[in-house]
């Protein structure tokens, strides 16, 4: 039997090549003639470079700055004349120092780095989003990129604090079809569901900061026709400014499953294994399990899922179970979360192989 391994990263616990490896060793153990074809796979946001890079896409250094203006060099990956940046390894909250201000960080490295790849020739710029510490509505990126952010008076804005505070009216450069925004969330620009109140509570940003910057991404949003955009306030507002120079907001799930040519590779599949560190009822909305089942559903291949814990199950899956056996507490120790993946691979084949 042939199988395609296409599982998502285990987040705090393992890597998505480290499940796929475990899942093939309880396979083989089961069925050593099995044929197994595998690719690590990543949602849009971290890891998604390391996916591209295992597929034919070249990881390429260049300098930018940080989220608070410190010359960094990072990683983008490169294929012909496609490009993609991981946000994250510029202003993400990795890279959030203790002495930085949650309030007052920004998104004019990723702009920075945008011009400078853009200005080699590629066509398109692909951000994948997710995972960052700032919230700034991506006016440091649109600054960048040649946008006038300025005061009430005209006058261009200090860059004294964050750019969503000083910043009354912005001058947009012309629009262009070259960017592409990557993001699994729906967040709107602003509001309850907006990326203030979603997001910055996990950024550091106590409440009064959060009220502060959604009230004035409110006001940028409406300036700007944003406001009922979904994923405009993915990365702190980054998927909305960038959609205000033309960019289109996809599913980075799809992306990286277009990229890894997934299609093709389920439909030569006799069973396509996925899943994640939890399915639950946000899986169903699009993330990356759910559309391996969807894509293995239309080609007539079964699917199964495997996650460390199922609350609810996938519809499409034609088998969906955690890992863990009854009386076996949740873990997020590497080494047994990989021993439970094997051993529930090599049990769901020996099943199979009784059928």
């Amino acid at each position: 039997m042939h199988h395609f391994i296409c599982i998502d990263s285990f987040k705090g616990c393992i890597s998505s090549s480290d499940a796929a490896h475990a899942i093939e060793r309880g396979i083989l153990h089961a069925d050593p003639d099995a044929t197994i074809d595998w690719s690590p796979v990543a949602d849009g946001g971290e890891g998604t470079i390391d996916v591209l890079s295992a597929n034919g896409f070249e990881k390429i250094v260049a300098p930018t700055i940080d989220l608070a203006g410190r010359p960094i060099e990072m990683f983008y990956a490169q294929k012909d004349r496609i490009a993609v940046i991981e946000v994250a390894t510029i202003c993400g909250l990795h890279l959030k120092r203790p002495e930085d201000d949650a309030f007052s960080v920004h998104t004019r490295g990723v702009g920075r780095l945008v011009r400078q790849i853009l200005a080699t020739g590629v066509s398109d710029v692909f951000l994948a989003l997710g995972g960052t510490a700032t919230t700034d509505g991506g006016l440091g990126f649109l600054a960048e990129l040649g946008a006038d952010l300025l005061t009430q008076t005209g006058a261009p804005i200090p860059w004294q604090t964050n750019p969503l505070m000083e910043t009354k009216q912005i001058r947009l450069p012309a629009r262009s079809g070259s960017l592409h925004v990557l993001a699994d969330v729906t967040a709107s620009y602003a509001g309850e569901q907006g990326a203030a109140y979603v997001f910055g509570p996990q950024k550091g940003l106590i409440t009064s900061d959060i009220n502060l910057l959604d009230g004035r991404l409110k006001e940028i949003g409406s300036q700007l026709h944003i406001d009922h955009i979904k994923g405009a306030g993915a990365a702190g507002g980054l998927g909305g400014a960038a959609y205000t120079l033309g960019a289109s907001i996809e599913s980075g799930a799809s992306f990286v499953l277009r990229m890894i040519h997934a299609q093709g590779r389920i439909e030569r599949a006799a069973y396509v294994w996925t899943g994640e560190g939890r399915v639950d009822r946000q899986t169903a909305m699009g993330k990356l399990p759910s559309q391996v089942s969807a894509l293995a559903d239309r080609a007539d291949v079964p699917c199964i899922v495997l996650a460390g814990e199922v609350t609810e199950r996938l519809e499409q899956a034609w088998i969906c179970e955690a890992i863990h056996d009854l009386g076996e507490g949740k873990t997020l120790d590497p080494f047994i979360t990989k021993q439970r993946l094997a051993r529930r691979a090599e049990q769901i084949v020996r099943r199979l192989n009784l059928k």
